[in-house]
């Protein structure tokens, strides 16, 4: 319930992706200065970092950035789209936001692919904060509330409350259904409630050096052809 009484609570996944089908995946724990206040100025205190660096990552905060919002950045590395596989398996849960996130890479002789996919979906409701152990304990209820008990403490819906964010850095030439980019990251977005957002991304990239070769090596033919060498 603490995190929920923050005003602006924001979970978000970054996925950068390298020419050879290896990244880094960034979980970023995001509150606003009101909800640090509620919590009692330590965003430290209701989350279990040190769990998470013992399942193998790295951790950066809380750290108050430029825009006022503290945030706790959780980053781990993939070798391969099968590591990032595992890695999103961690993310995902039950009910959480995250669900079916994968990266693809598809190296061909012409040209490279990389691809993201999976899903933006708060309809697992209030379970995504929660665990069993604890709804059992708090009547059913994930946190000890119903969604619209907790509404009316905040005084606004928690569609404005919490945000999911998921943005992608692929090589190449990038093709998304994301409605924003910012850099070269492609960006979806969605508030708790929202309908399920599917998550489409490719990067193409032509292998420049490969076409010449195969060029050079055609006219080379062609000269050994009319010489009569071969």
């Amino acid at each position: 319930m603490v995190l929920l009484s923050a005003c602006r609570l924001e979970l978000a996944v970054n996925v950068a992706v390298e020419e050879d089908g290896s990244g880094i995946v960034e979980v970023v724990v995001a509150v606003d200065p009101d909800g640090i206040d509620r919590m009692g100025g330590d965003l430290a205190t209701v989350l279990e970092i040190a769990d998470v660096v013992d399942a193998g990552w790295v951790a950066d905060g809380p750290d108050v950035e430029s825009d006022g919002w503290t945030r706790v950045r959780f980053r781990r590395p993939f070798a391969d789209p099968a590591g990032a596989d595992a890695i999103f398996e961690d993310i995902a849960a039950a009910d959480g936001p995250f669900q079916d996130l994968a990266v693809g890479y598809d190296p061909s002789f012409a040209r490279s692919d990389w691809t993201f996919g999976g899903r933006l979906d708060f309809s697992g409701g209030l379970a995504a904060f929660g665990d069993d152990a604890l709804t059992a304990e708090l009547d059913g209820e994930p946190l000890g509330q119903s969604r619209e008990e907790i509404e009316a403490q905040l005084g606004e819906p928690l569609a404005d409350v919490i945000q999911g964010r998921v943005a992608v850095r692929l090589p190449g030439e990038v093709t998304s259904n994301a409605p924003t980019t910012v850099g070269d990251a492609v960006v979806w977005q969605a508030g708790f409630g929202d309908d399920a957002i599917d998550l489409e991304a490719t990067g193409e990239e032509q292998r420049t050096a490969t076409l010449v070769a195969v060029g050079a090596g055609t006219v080379c033919l062609v000269l050994l052809l009319v010489y009569g060498l071969v």
